[in-house]
């Protein structure tokens, strides 16, 4: 479908052990013309939605008359919270449902920026809203490396212990989450691949999968045993005297002021659809050059070769329980939490 994917590279951010994700080409979507706010009679109005696309042609054969109705009223709702009062609207006996969603579709597109919207059905199977505004395309893998920190756990184990309660407090996954369905499908693949080598021995390959392997059967007990303790109140108390402690302790201290949970709330395109949403491209793992880590990135790329992962959102839930707001600011606010991940690896590489 997309001829020219395997070109279509992303630059890496400096400092930051990564790779690129590659993926199908994207851009900002377009607006319409506003000319009036009736229908545009295209193919269709929006992209492909999540479960059901809202398209001119079968929006009847995807909802039933009650979801139409469902579906209707969220979106008068939703267009008289983003946009203002639609009293104005005059409607003859040829308009239907189907129109009326449609029109709104439009105003939010022109006076709020909603660039798409997934439909879903909650728990309780009630149609839901998941309104998106893009905010840009983002293309990098932010690992945080435990190598080098476990390297220094005898130097300095009680900047070790601080450092670990801090990286595993973080909303990332990582290496040793070997119950999500990804982290497990890498280590079986990755497992089955050293097998391979013993058979057709690749030696360069051989070690780099060994490197991996043996890290997880090292530490994976040992990390997830570990217990987290206040790292901020042990910190504070923590006299370093190299420079580079020193600065690992300046930087830890002034993290309090970031908002890491932020990547749990911005969203990809075709997050749904690909089961890949933003804050997996946020990664604890072993060594950014690592066989995993090469293999992770791979899983994407491979992801984002049928689905757009690259484009990102600031998104709003609405549902019968109220109507959410776009959070502002999300973009510094990633900038922030990518920039301190460069600083701390540099500094722990350091040490």
């Amino acid at each position: 479908m997309y001829n020219n994917i395997k070109d279509h590279h992303l630059t890496g951010t400096h400092g930051v052990p990564q790779r690129p994700v590659q993926g199908v080409p994207t851009r900002k979507p377009h607006h319409r013309d506003k000319a009036d706010e009736g229908i545009v009679k295209k193919d269709r109005l929006f992209p492909d939605l999540n479960v059901w696309p809202i398209a001119l042609n079968d929006l009847s054969g995807k909802f039933s008359g009650k979801e139409l109705r469902q579906l209707a009223g969220l979106m008068v709702e939703v267009t008289r919270k983003f946009t203002g009062s639609i009293d104005s609207w005059r409607f003859d006996e040829r308009d239907s449902l189907h129109d009326l969603i449609l029109r709104c579709a439009n105003r939010l597109r022109d006076r709020a920026r909603v660039d798409l919207i997934d439909v879903y059905r909650n728990c309780d199977g009630e149609l839901e809203l998941d309104l998106k505004r893009y905010i840009g395309n983002k293309g990098n893998i932010y690992c945080i490396n435990l190598m080098p920190l476990y390297g220094m756990k005898r130097k300095n184990r009680k900047l070790f212990e601080i450092l670990l309660s801090f990286i595993k407090g973080l909303p990332f996954e990582s290496i040793f989450d070997t119950c999500e369905d990804r982290i497990d499908w890498i280590w079986t693949f990755l497992i089955e691949e050293m097998e391979y080598c013993r058979e057709a021995p690749n030696e360069d390959y051989g070690e780099r999968l060994k490197g991996s392997v043996d890290f997880l059967s090292r530490y994976e007990k040992k990390y997830n045993d570990f217990q987290i303790t206040d790292w901020k109140s042990r910190l504070e108390s923590y006299r370093p005297q190299k420079d580079a402690y020193r600065k690992l302790k300046e930087l830890l201290l002034a993290s309090e002021k970031l908002d890491f949970q932020v990547v749990q709330r911005v969203s990809v395109r075709d997050g749904y659809e690909s089961m890949v949403d933003f804050y997996h491209t946020f990664l604890i793992t072993d060594d950014g050059e690592s066989e995993f880590t090469r293999s992770y990135i791979n899983m994407l790329n491979d992801c984002s070769n049928e689905y757009d992962l690259l484009s990102t959102y600031a998104h709003a839930t609405v549902g019968n329980d109220g109507i959410g707001e776009f959070e502002e600011g999300l973009e510094e606010k990633l900038k922030e939490v990518e920039n301190f991940i460069c600083e701390l690896n540099e500094l722990i590489e350091r040490i």
